[in-house]
C-alpha cells in the first residue's frame, strides 16, 4: 500500500482531488477550511470542500513515519517525499498561524536533461554547466516556478 493509499481515509472530502490524474497539486491550508488545486498551470479554490483539522493532522503525521520523519508543535514543519515521487509540504502552529497546512504536489512525468534542452526549457550552455556541477560534485541551485503558466487566485 502506497503512502497516499494509507492517508485517503484520513481525507476523504478531498480524496477525488488526491486521485484525480489532471491535478498535479492539492493544498488545504488554515486547519483544513480552504482547499486548492492546480490543474493544467492554473490554481483555483475548492469552494465548498473541507477537512476536519483533526483528520487532516493524522493525515500529516502519517505522511511523517511513511517517509522516515517526524512532524509535532517541537518540529512543526515537514518536508518530503512519497514513494512515488510526489513532494510534500506540511506545518503545524505555530509555523502556520491558521491551522495546519498539506501540500502535495504530484509529478505526472519526469524529464531527462537533454529533454530539457530539446523543449527550449534549458538552454543548451546550462545544460553544460549543471552536468559539470553535478559530475563534480558541487552544489546546484534551481529557482523559479512550477508551472508553465500564470497562477491565479
Amino acid at each position: 500500500m502506497s503512502s497516499l493509499e494509507r492517508i485517503l481515509p484520513f481525507l476523504r472530502p478531498i480524496q477525488d482531488l488526491l486521485i484525480d490524474p489532471d491535478i498535479t497539486e492539492v493544498m488545504v491550508n488554515a486547519g483544513g477550511r480552504r482547499i486548492f488545486v492546480e490543474r493544467g498551470g492554473v490554481v483555483d479554490p475548492v469552494p465548498s470542500r473541507s477537512v476536519d483539522e483533526k483528520l487532516l493532522t493524522v493525515a500529516i503525521k502519517n505522511i511523517a513515519r511513511t517517509c522516515g520523519d517526524e512532524i509535532s508543535e517541537e518540529e512543526p514543519i515537514l518536508d518530503a517525499r512519497l514513494e512515488d515521487g510526489s513532494r510534500v509540504a506540511a506545518m503545524f502552529p505555530p509555523c502556520s498561524v491558521n491551522g495546519a497546512t498539506l501540500t502535495i504536489r504530484r509529478f505526472s512525468r519526469r524529464y531527462s536533461l537533454d529533454a530539457l534542452v530539446d523543449v527550449g526549457s534549458v538552454p543548451l550552455d546550462a545544460a553544460v554547466l549543471l552536468r559539470k556541477a553535478v559530475a563534480s560534485r558541487q552544489n546546484v541551485l534551481i529557482s523559479g516556478g512550477t508551472a508553465p503558466e500564470r497562477r491565479r487566485f
